[in-house]
């Protein structure tokens, strides 16, 4: 990325979710819209232009559950599982978000199940009832949580206008215990005696309605046993079509189309129907006629499926578009890191179709997944991903065994057939890899669970050598559960030991010296940490989670219980006097310890060596003060941020372009930091803005980058004064156009010195300021 795409996204944050899984969609006049669990995505038929929404767009949500397109208004109404819902304007994008549902207290449940727009009346199908809202006056205008002789609260899944019996429009209630309706002229719907309540006929005892629509002067319902037609007497029997579950519904003119768990199908007018069956086609979940006039479906994992509107005697749909945004293809990713290209590599634990990833620097995602690379099949729970310095990329599957991506591109799966990793016992081939890393010479090293030698080495040579258990200070050959990895700057390797006997449980961290004879334990040294420390020594929790090593040589530890960290000396597996220790807070009213009793997932060091740490409150970013102890530079939450979800899993920072990312058990984002990795010489540097043009008031951020590591940053104005001095770590550092008294410099142009604190020189700039 160059400096130029930087500075328009500094401080600025990107969501990289997967938009494969569609719940519902929507149609406006040219944009076919899709509500996902990675949040909404609308597709230009025209353009073929994709525009997405997530929080950082300013969605409250990526979840979304609901759809609909109020064409008088021009807005898209999106609901959510909390209640809350979105008022998308479409020709502005500027999101409103409306909470009168999800405040309603007295409902445990508030999730919204279908948004249907009726004239100036949003009528909202939730868990506990209807309510309708009033898109003029923007207020809720009334709740029906009480229906005939249905129990209080019982949960609406749709809502059609259609005649009731009695002739007149009336509101038809697919509910979790049959159909309810009443004229929509009666005058007071929140009475139960208003509603009628129908479930003769209706499939199992207490009979859920998915989805009702009015077609032909007769209503259906699409329940989990197929779609049913309601009989002039009240009663309702089976439409002959099909017998699986229908979720959704939809009038064409003189057809009606619907979803059911493989097809779509369509009743023809008369009432005759018949399945429709496409290629590809996994568990469509929604239909609807698009702007251009094509059928168009929502897909669990195929994402929008466009096909041709099929004859009055086609069984067979014609596909003409699949489409997905760019992303990943799931993204519950446990683990991140990037390769010498800038590539991001993340693992995922998921049900089903887990693999790894990997994002290219243009923001190309490849899903590395069994159903796209036949060297994977049958694997999953790609929990490590670790890049060698000879440009491979290695992933340890829970079960799979190990997989390399060489530098061409070339997969190698490695397991029992061709390596040292035994499989669990009791299996054929099932190989638990719990961590991958590697000495600066290629050598790999790769820790096992379940299995008698939990530890692997593969030489550059290609050979593979296990290596038994390490025994003492609590260990013994039982111990044979190993984790993650770790290989520091002196290639001590800091293992994170399991319970043998409750591999969800973690004992402690092993640091092993295995010597210049790395395939020989014979010389090895180590030493295993399991007991809990107090008043500031010893490990905040045996439970460590997380390791990585800083610029200063510490080597830092996450805990379930918080952060410590300890002096690499390169003999830490030989000391039993070097201890953590836990980092203190400058600050003192923040506390003493700096993040003790958080959960630590991840952790990541940023070019100016400042440590990230993932945790279950949120990503924090913590830097040495100079007087002693840490800063916090940065903490962000679901409050202050448009992180998904406080709970952030793993965190890795791009040190070329200074984009940090967050994985959180909702997806992925990104945050355009401003710590970028240095040059390794002086050279010009780079001001931007420039001109900056400055106002009273104005907080300006303006950046200067093309340092070396450690800079002392001066400005010079026109009459040869120093004005501000700043101290830089990392490729970039910030100024905010104030002299050393805090006020604004005059017009001018300045010169900015960059001096490099260990001896590489001095580097140039200039910007020009405008008041």
């Amino acid at each position: 990325m160059g400096a130029g795409a930087v500075q328009a996204q500094m401080g600025a944050w990107t969501a990289h979710t997967s938009m494969r899984e569609v719940v519902a969609v929507a149609a406006s006049p040219e944009i076919v819209w899709a509500a996902t669990t990675g949040g909404v995505f609308g597709y230009d038929v025209t353009t073929g232009a994709f525009d997405r929404f997530t929080p950082v767009e300013g969605l409250s949500s990526i979840e979304a559950t609901a759809l609909a397109f109020d064409a008088a208004r021009s807005h898209l109404w999106i609901g959510y599982q909390d209640g809350v819902m979105d008022r998308l304007d479409v020709q502005t994008g500027t999101v409103r978000t409306i909470r009168d549902i999800a405040r309603a207290g007295q409902f445990p449940n508030r999730r919204i199940n279908r948004i249907v727009v009726h004239g100036d009346s949003i009528f909202v199908a939730t868990a506990f009832g209807v309510v309708v809202y009033d898109p003029v006056r923007e207020e809720v205008r009334d709740t029906y949580s009480r229906l005939g002789t249905l129990p209080p609260t019982t949960a609406v899944h749709d809502v059609a206008v259609a005649p009731v019996p009695g002739g007149g429009p009336g509101l038809w209630l697919g509910t979790d215990r049959g159909i309810a309706h009443a004229a929509l002229a009666t005058v007071n719907l929140q009475d139960p005696a208003a509603w009628t309540v129908e479930v003769a006929g209706l499939p199992g005892p207490d009979p859920v309605v998915h989805a009702v629509a009015g077609f032909e002067g007769r209503l259906y319902a699409g329940t989990p046993f197929g779609l049913y037609r309601r009989q002039p007497d009240g009663r309702y029997a089976s439409a002959g079509v099909t017998g699986r579950a229908v979720t959704d519904l939809h009038v064409a003119g003189d057809r009606l189309f619907g979803v059911e768990r493989f097809n779509l199908f369509v009743l023809e007018p008369g009432g005759q129907g018949r399945l429709l069956q496409a290629d590809g086609f996994t568990e469509p979940t929604s239909v609807m006629t698009g702007p251009d006039g094509n059928l168009w479906f929502g897909d669990a994992l195929e994402g929008l499926v466009a096909v041709a509107t099929p004859d009055a005697v086609a069984t067979k749909l014609t596909v003409l578009q699949r489409l997905v945004p760019e992303g990943p293809f799931n993204d519950q990713f446990v683990d991140m890191t990037f390769d010498r290209q800038g590539n991001l590599w993340a693992g995922e634990v998921g049900a089903g179709n887990s693999g790894f990833y990997r994002r290219s620097p243009d923001g190309r995602w490849t899903s590395y997944l069994g159903r796209f690379f036949g060297e994977l099949a049958g694997t999953g729970r790609y929990t490590s991903v670790h890049a060698d310095a000879q440009g491979n990329v290695w992933a340890a599957s829970e079960g799979g065994g190990l997989v390399q991506v060489t530098p061409e591109g070339t997969l190698v799966r490695y397991d029992s057939r061709n390596a040292s990793l035994l499989p669990a016992s009791g299996t054929d081939n099932f190989v638990i890899v719990g961590g991958v890393a590697s000495d600066p010479d290629g050598t790999i090293w790769a820790t096992t669970r379940a299995s008698p030698r939990p530890l692997h080495v593969r030489t550059p040579d290609g050979t593979w050598t296990a290596l038994p258990p390490y025994t003492g200070q609590g260990l013994t050959f039982a111990s044979t559960a190993y984790g993650r990895i770790y290989v520091d700057a002196f290639e001590q390797k800091w293992i994170v030991i399991r319970n043998e006997n409750n591999l969800g449980q973690i004992r402690g961290l092993m640091i092993l010296d295995t010597g210049g004879t790395p395939t020989d334990p014979s010389d090895d040294v180590f030493r295993f940490l399991d007991e809990e420390g107090g008043a500031g020594r010893g490990l905040p929790s045996p439970a460590v989670t997380a390791v990585v090593e800083d610029q200063e040589g510490l080597v830092w530890i996450g805990t379930e219980e918080g952060l410590a960290f300890m002096i690499n000396t390169g003999i830490v597996a030989r000391d039993p006097n070097n201890v953590p220790s836990w980092p203190t807070w400058a600050d003192r009213s923040r506390g003493t310890f700096t993040l003790f009793g958080l959960r630590i997932n991840g952790l990541a060091v940023d070019p100016a060596n400042r440590l990230w740490a993932a945790t279950n409150e949120g990503a924090w970013l913590i830097r040495a003060a100079p007087e002693g102890g840490y800063d916090l530079v940065a903490h962000f939450s679901t409050d202050n941020s448009p992180l998904f979800s406080n709970t952030v899993l793993s965190v890795a920072v791009d040190a070329r372009t200074g984009q940090v990312y967050f994985a959180t058990d909702r997806g992925l984002l990104s945050y355009q930091g401003d710590a970028v990795a240095p040059a390794e010489k002086p050279g010009d540097l780079f001001v931007y803005p420039n001109p900056v043009v400055l106002a009273d008031g104005d907080t300006p951020d303006i950046i200067i980058e093309g340092l070396v590591q450690e800079t002392e940053v001066r400005i010079v104005a026109p009459h040869g004064a120093v004005v501000a001095r700043l101290s830089a770590r990392g490729g970039r550092v910030r100024w905010d156009g104030r002299d050393l008294d805090g006020r604004l410099v005059p017009s001018g142009v300045y010169l900015v010195i960059a001096v490099g604190q260990n001896n590489e020189g001095t580097a140039y700039g200039k910007v020009a300021v405008i008041r």
